[in-house]
């Protein structure tokens, strides 16, 4: 059992592996923009999960010991729940294994908000939300009094799922963002959440990984498609047997918060092992079983 796995179990997560072969095709291009970070954090980091000081509607998972780490040293996070929820209770392991990996995550949301049925009509996107989490973490006063001066301000990553993944995408778009990752999501084929589409895919500047739970997943299609059109560099990873919430909020939320820091950890710290898991046709997902990837425009 690896030192990740430990942790996820402690945490609740039922650890499954999806089945099925994997395949593989990527294009060699020009790596993330983004250089290294400096010293890498400890692999393993117990986690608290708080309230946003100052920043209503938003919990914070954080490593518990900052002042065992770097000033400066900690990326930060935001994400935007299933459902275009306001509560993050679904993805608490997934979101916990995140910022054990040294993240400032900082989730819509707030810390003792229940999950609550939504409907088509109230389910909107609401990327601002995510943005106001980010200016927060980089900008404020309070976070730099909570979190002790280790927010490394200069590295900011979008994540969401489902419709969250929307917003993500439509954050993505910002120029205080440096990497996008959207978990069984992506813009459907005319506007929705509130008038999102396509268009606006071409908005994004920085790499961008999508992941689907496999045909099961009611946005494997959608993702797929997403994928084709994105022109910045970018990863389509997908689980043939997680389904829609297997990897935020299910039996594979382990295997799932896993790819999300390795995705966060190649991009935002310049770590080419990590890229490794996604780039190459021996990367390192291929060869796990049930995963197939596809990567465009990266290279280790």
């Amino acid at each position: 059992m690896t030192a990740r796995t430990l942790l996820a179990a402690t945490a609740g997560a039922v650890l499954l592996a999806g089945s099925g072969a994997a395949a593989a095709t990527s294009v060699q291009n020009p790596p993330p923009p983004k250089p290294p970070a400096g010293a890498p954090v400890p692999t393993i980091l117990s986690t608290v999960r708080e309230a946003a000081d100052g920043l209503p509607g938003h919990t914070v998972y954080r490593p518990a010991d900052l002042k065992a780490l770097r000033k400066g040293s900690l990326p930060v996070i935001v994400y935007g729940n299933g459902a275009c929820a306001t509560s993050n209770l679904e993805g608490i392991t997934f979101l916990t294994g995140l910022a054990s990996q040294g993240y400032i995550v900082v989730a819509n949301g707030g810390l003792d908000e229940f999950p609550v049925p939504g409907t088509p009509e109230t389910t909107i996107a609401h990327p601002e939300a995510l943005l106001a989490a980010a200016r927060w973490a980089t900008e404020s006063k309070q976070a730099r009094k909570q979190f002790d001066g280790r927010v490394d301000t200069t590295r900011v990553g979008v994540l969401g799922h489902s419709c969250g993944g929307v917003e993500a995408l439509a954050a993505g778009t910002d120029p205080i963002v440096d990497a996008v990752a959207g978990f069984d999501t992506g813009y459907l084929a005319e506007p929705a959440f509130g008038g999102y589409g396509r268009d606006r895919l071409a908005g994004l500047h920085t790499p961008t990984l999508l992941v689907n739970g496999g045909p099961d997943d009611v946005a494997y299609q959608n993702s797929i498609e997403n994928y084709a059109l994105l022109d910045v560099p970018a990863v389509l990873a997908g689980n043939a047997t997680a389904g829609h919430v297997g990897l935020v909020a299910g039996l594979q939320a382990t295997e799932g918060w896993q790819v999300a820091a390795d995705w966060f950890d190649y991009v935002l710290r310049g770590d080419r092992a990590a890229g490794a898991r996604f780039v190459g046709p021996d990367c390192g997902l291929c060869g796990e079983d049930g995963w197939t990837i596809e990567s465009k425009g990266l290279s280790r």
